[in-house]
């Protein structure tokens, strides 16, 4: 009898147990992919991706390298103190957030809200990636792309030569302008979704790109850049790339932000002299006037000079429309002005299949240049009436001037074209003439030696003075 009811009551227990394991338990998140958000919102990605163009359209140092800018205080930077710089920024921000945008559409389409059409979402990403990537080949040289942003698939990237960064980014800016589509676009602090207005900006981009690489591969250069221009580029000052400043600290113009607790920065003697000589109206649109003894008079700073020992007030400063506000001034991307330049150049080099001549883009930049910074009509036609014919030297002038404040691409061109003659200062802290490249991260070697030491043995020491792939005078 104790032997049955033991078997019964172990029975009973397990039939218990049998039927409690059948009612619904709450097992919380365990079952749900981590890796497959089901709300997959990407537009502040987009938007977040966007915020980081300040740090390229907005810099100093590359003013500093074209002669465009002097220091009045604090002289280190205007006499090349820093030569080694990271890239990693790019790569744990901006570039991180738009290959998820593309990841996310691509791996996840039906899921994915808020950003647009997945097409869109992913064209956009390329797009400005594409002009980020530009930037950095642009002051470094070679740099991971083919292997970057795989995280720990790929810790270690390889870093791509110029050339090879430039043939696909240039091929992911054509397949961008293909795919886009009617879907719209959220997150697009820029141009607010209009998909033509990224069409022209990749476009514009891609021209820019050929005529960089106009004296290392002429022929492919000459094609991308007639493809560029019959996709549609810039066309009008109106059409010109501005970032969007706000008037608020937290996104405000960075000139307007130096100027908050310091006067330190001033339009060089350089600039200030070349426009004063050739009696050019922008001289009062660049630069406010200086308070000296006999009146007010444009006075431009000695570039590069270890201790200045001037007063502020006794040199001429930014235009106050650039310091204290800046929505509309210093911080272009792109303008019509570079196109029309872009065009000039493209005759002298004798290139085909485009409107126009050498001539008559030159004037179109010139006088495009004067509209974009409020040059009344009478007077920029008046110096127009006096400018040299077109010649590469002229042009390159002309450009060096309508790049004012446009940093990173002011170099570019000065190293591409040579034009102004500059010299590096006597007090010079580093390199042996004026920067032509950004030198790697010190702790690059370390952190990434292989692929470090290959691009160096391709392209030379990793300092200032070693010229990029397209840089051959």
């Amino acid at each position: 009898m104790k032997n049955l009811l033991t078997k019964i009551g172990g029975f009973t227990i397990c039939i218990s147990l049998l039927f409690a394991s059948c009612e619904t338990v709450d097992f919380g998140d365990e079952n749900v992919n981590p890796n497959s958000p089901t709300n997959k919102k990407t537009d502040a990605m987009i938007t977040s991706a966007i915020t980081a163009i300040p740090g390229i359209v907005g810099a100093v140092d590359p003013t500093y390298y074209v002669q465009q800018i002097s220091d009045v205080t604090y002289t280190t930077g205007s006499r090349y103190s820093d030569e080694q710089w990271s890239f990693d920024g790019f790569y744990t921000g901006a570039l991180k957030d738009l290959q998820e945008v593309i990841d996310l559409n691509t791996k996840f389409p039906t899921e994915v809200t808020g950003g647009g059409s997945n097409a869109n979402q992913i064209a956009v990403a390329h797009i400005l990636m594409g002009y980020m990537y530009h930037n950095i080949t642009d002051r470094w040289g070679a740099i991971p792309m083919s292997e970057a942003l795989q995280g720990v698939d790929k810790i270690y990237p390889k870093f791509d030569l110029q050339e090879d960064v430039y043939s696909q980014v240039m091929t992911n800016l054509d397949k961008a302008v293909g795919m886009i589509d009617g879907g719209g676009l959220n997150g697009d602090i820029m141009f607010n979704g209009d998909m033509n207005k990224w069409k022209m900006f990749a476009n514009t981009l891609k021209m820019r790109m050929a005529l960089r690489m106009a004296d290392v591969n002429p022929s492919a250069a000459q094609t991308a850049f007639v493809a560029a221009w019959n996709a549609g580029v810039i066309s009008s000052n109106a059409e010109s790339v501005h970032y969007p400043y706000l008037t608020e600290d937290a996104h405000d113009n960075p000139w307007q932000d130096r100027f908050e607790t310091r006067y330190d920065f001033v339009p060089s003697a350089l600039l200030i002299d070349h426009l004063k000589a050739n009696s050019d109206p922008r001289l009062a649109e660049f630069a406010d006037g200086s308070l000296i003894s006999n009146g007010t008079e444009y006075v431009g700073l000695e570039y590069g000079l270890e201790n200045p020992g001037i007063l502020e007030t006794n040199l001429s400063g930014i235009d106050a429309r650039v310091i204290k506000d800046g929505t509309n001034d210093g911080g272009y991307l792109m303008t019509y002005a570079e196109v029309c330049f872009a065009m000039s150049e493209a005759f002298l080099r004798g290139w085909s299949g485009l409107p126009g001549s050498a001539q008559l883009w030159y004037e179109y930049g010139i006088a495009a240049s004067h509209g974009q910074w409020g040059v009344a009509s009478a007077d920029a036609s008046a110096y127009l009436a006096s400018v040299a014919p077109v010649s590469m030297e002229t042009m390159a002038m002309e450009k060096w001037v309508a790049l004012y404040l446009q940093g990173y691409e002011g170099w570019a061109e000065w190293r591409r074209l040579d034009y102004p003659v500059l010299s590096p200062p006597s007090a010079a802290i580093s390199g042996t003439g004026v920067p032509v490249r950004h030198g790697y991260s010190a702790l690059l070697p370390t952190n990434n030696k292989e692929a470090y030491e290959a691009a160096v043995a391709a392209q030379g020491p990793d300092n200032q003075d070693t010229k990029l792939w397209w840089d051959t005078k």
